[in-house]
């Protein structure tokens, strides 16, 4: 029964992902596929930004805008409860997925706007209104369909931003490898690609599982019960970083087409100096809201259990700031520099570029992965213990 159900989930989520390959592949009426348009995303980050949020720039068709606003807003109701605004830390999850929906549908019509405008994609007034009315809408079916697939399928809206990012990385990737192999020396160069690739995976993949380790006592046990461990990963808040910092990257990067390109916006080493810091920032705020140190210390008091060797209450906040304060610091830094060496990577590398994404993408593609198979594990559950239950009945 159990595995029926969980059939019946991957059956909706491949649906849901043939609906988006399609939207992929409309065209936007009106809209002009100009020279100018191409060669602004070459020499900025906008495709790597817009890949790495949920957005497709890099072809133009009614799902480019896609969950970019989505990322946006969540960001804004994370800010909004964490700092108690607006009775924003008062709404149920209901109330506060609405609130999500309509600052979305906002932002899509300011980004569907903005890209009209910043790339000069249509000529007159009611074929700029007609094809912003058609990014908004794409957009919103895009959320649509990330919701849908979070209630009867698999990795809610992860899954389309995953699928998003190697459906539109292929191409590019597949063109860049073409093009070295007819060069002299191409063949070893790609191997070499290969085997940096492959390494830069695993150490992602052990890294994403490093972890501090905290020895706690629950008093409400039986003293007989072995101390718990309270884990604080490295790269906690690596992927909610990546996804909601390049979402938000994404409208800058958009409104500075319409400045001169000669001015420190459009600077390289300005853009890589604030994804840096930005980056860095992101780390430990995301960081912070999934492991509050004070929350936990409070948390802890309150269910009479305490970290060995430390004092409940005040000394236990203290421990908790200390070691968050240095344990995000490893990871805060590599997702930095990793982001920054991506940006730079796509501006310098000229027909190569693509394979300054797939550095970025290794780090994504691990996180996400991990995700959806942590709530597969969770879906298989109820079936190990039908399974358990029939062993030992």
């Amino acid at each position: 029964m159990q595995l029926n159900n969980l059939r019946w989930r991957i059956g909706y989520t491949l649906l849901i992902l043939l609906v988006y390959i399609l939207g992929n592949s409309i065209p936007v009426p009106f809209v002009q596929l100009t020279q100018a348009f191409r060669g602004m995303l070459n020499r900025s980050p906008l495709t790597m930004v817009s890949f790495l949020g949920g957005a497709n720039l890099e072809r133009l068709s009614v799902f480019s805008v896609g969950l970019n606003p989505f990322m946006i807003a969540m960001m804004i109701v994370q800010l909004l409860t964490m700092m108690r605004l607006f009775g924003a830390d008062t709404l149920s999850p209901h109330q506060m997925m609405i609130v999500q929906q309509w600052l979305s549908l906002i932002l899509a019509i300011a980004q569907s706007t903005a890209l009209v405008y910043a790339f000069k994609l249509t000529n007159g007034l009611w074929q700029s209104l007609g094809a912003i009315l058609i990014f908004t809408t794409g957009s919103m079916f895009v959320l649509w369909l990330g919701l849908m697939n979070m209630q009867f399928g698999i990795g809610g809206t992860m899954t389309l931003i995953l699928f998003n990012i190697i459906f539109s990385s292929v191409g590019p990737l597949l063109r860049s490898v073409n093009q070295m192999s007819q060069s002299s020396n191409g063949t070893w160069l790609i191997v070499g690609l290969v085997i940096l690739s492959i390494t830069e995976l695993l150490f992602w993949v052990a890294f994403n599982r490093v972890y501090y380790r905290s020895t706690m006592i629950d008093i409400n046990l039986p003293s007989t019960t072995r101390p718990l461990t309270l884990p604080l990963a490295f790269n906690i808040g690596a992927m909610m970083t990546y996804m909601i910092g390049m979402a938000l990257l994404m409208m800058p990067l958009m409104l500075t087409q319409l400045i001169h390109h000669h001015t420190i916006f459009n600077n390289i080493s300005f853009q890589c100096w604030f994804c840096a810091i930005m980056t860095f920032v992101l780390f430990y705020f995301f960081t912070y809201l999934q492991f509050n140190p004070q929350e936990q210390a409070k948390k802890m008091r309150n269910q009479n259990s305490y970290i060995v060797g430390v004092r409940p209450g005040k000394p236990t906040k203290n421990y908790f700031w200390f070691h968050w304060l240095w344990i995000c610091l490893p990871g805060a830094l590599l997702n930095a520099a990793q982001l920054t060496f991506g940006l730079v990577g796509i501006q310098l590398l000229g027909k190569y570029a693509a394979f300054a994404l797939v550095s970025v993408n290794i780090v994504m593609i691990v996180m996400f992965i991990k995700t959806i198979k942590d709530q597969l594990l969770i879906l298989l559950i109820p079936h190990r213990y039908e399974r358990l239950m029939k062993r030992e009945g």
